[in-house]
């Protein structure tokens, strides 16, 4: 039986592995990853009252709110259910909130379709990338800090540009913060910006800075492509998977006159990645890290600061369920989100074998 960890013992509990940020390369999949050496479950994502299932995108919601309006949800993780009860890939339609440090789990919001990645904006709102139940009727949802809609459907965001919304990213920018997604049926990347509440629809701006990424599949059960994102600011670049040909590509949003950058700047591909999917930084030491679909491994890689590449620096196992490569059959993870506690880094994933976001510490 896994056991459940309070993040409150997360002090003693990592003082006692030997945390080492500079300790030797785990090259070795089954040996400890930057120090860390457990993995516990923090709560099943089974929504309560509609049984959606299948956990995608996990983030941390970071916005505390004001002195008179305080974020209920404020260091809560939030959890996107990809499929209905039945199974249904794209099905799903809820959001859960869970409390990382008791378990506690309440559904943030049950107004999605098919979501995948999550991302809080500085001022709040949770932006959504709605995969849908064929990706060709998917958008951009943004949700209220409390999780409800904003009111004359301004919640929803749709254009002719997506195709399979997957990843969500937020970039922030001076003149023109944008709010970044990938489109898995497309190879294509979009910049969202100028928007602002309650008119997400009818506000929002869209254009291309990507296209030509690699991808396959038409369909929430089959879609390979890019899928996640995270940025950096130390390096001002927002680092994009491709499950498609096994990459991660770089690219850069510095406002309204961004062009397109093409399939970017290639950063890895190949090597220790296996259908990367969900990808986040840690906070320690800048390190990428990656969760692969196809073998179900964490990837640390360390960017070279020398050029646009990187170096593979560990991996370990999350989930030891066999991958069928054929199938996909025992695939586990696809979103995961690195903080800091107490000064270690703790890594949270969604694995969707067990319909549970589990803890590496």
């Amino acid at each position: 039986m896994v056991k459940i960890v309070s993040v409150l013992a997360l002090a003693s509990l990592l003082g006692a592995t030997g945390f080492s940020v500079s300790g030797a390369v785990a090259a070795n999949p089954q040996a400890p990853l930057m120090g860390l050496n457990h993995v516990a479950v923090v709560a099943s994502t089974v929504d309560a009252q509609n049984q959606d299932q299948n956990p995608y995108g996990v983030t941390l919601d970071t916005f505390k709110g004001t002195s008179t309006a305080p974020n209920p949800y404020y260091g809560d993780l939030l959890v996107s259910n990809f499929s209905n009860n039945a199974g249904i890939n794209g099905a799903g339609s809820t959001i859960e909130a869970i409390n990382p440090k008791t378990g506690s789990v309440t559904q943030f919001a049950s107004s999605a379709s098919g979501p995948v990645a999550l991302a809080v904006s500085p001022k709040g709102p949770v932006w959504i990338a709605n995969f849908g139940t064929s990706g060709t009727n998917g958008n951009v949802e943004v949700l209220a800090p409390n999780g409800k809609s904003f009111t004359n459907g301004g919640s929803i965001i749709t254009s002719s540009l997506f195709g399979g919304p997957w990843g969500q990213v937020f970039v922030p920018n001076a003149t023109a913060p944008a709010f970044l997604v990938t489109n898995a049926l497309t190879g294509t990347i979009d910049a969202m910006y100028g928007f602002a509440p309650p008119s997400f629809n009818t506000d929002t701006k869209i254009t291309v800075i990507g296209q030509g990424l690699a991808h396959n599949g038409t369909t929430a059960n089959n879609v390979q492509g890019p899928q996640g994102m995270v940025y950096d600011s130390a390096t001002k670049m927002v680092y994009v998977t491709d499950t498609a040909d096994n990459s991660i590509r770089g690219f850069y949003w510095d406002g309204a006159n961004t062009p397109n950058q093409g399939e970017g700047q290639l950063i890895y591909q190949g090597g220790a990645l296996n259908a990367p999917a969900g990808i986040t930084l840690n906070p320690l030491n800048g390190d990428l890290l990656v969760v692969n679909q196809g073998n179900n491994h964490l990837v640390a890689l360390q960017l070279n600061s020398t050029d646009t590449s990187a170096t593979v620096v560990g991996q370990r196992v999350l989930d030891h369920t066999p991958v069928n490569p054929r199938t996909g059959a025992g695939s586990a993870l696809f979103g995961v989100y690195a903080t800091e506690v107490n000064g270690h880094a703790v890594v949270y994933f969604t694995d969707d074998n067990t319909n549970t976001v589990d803890m590496l510490y």
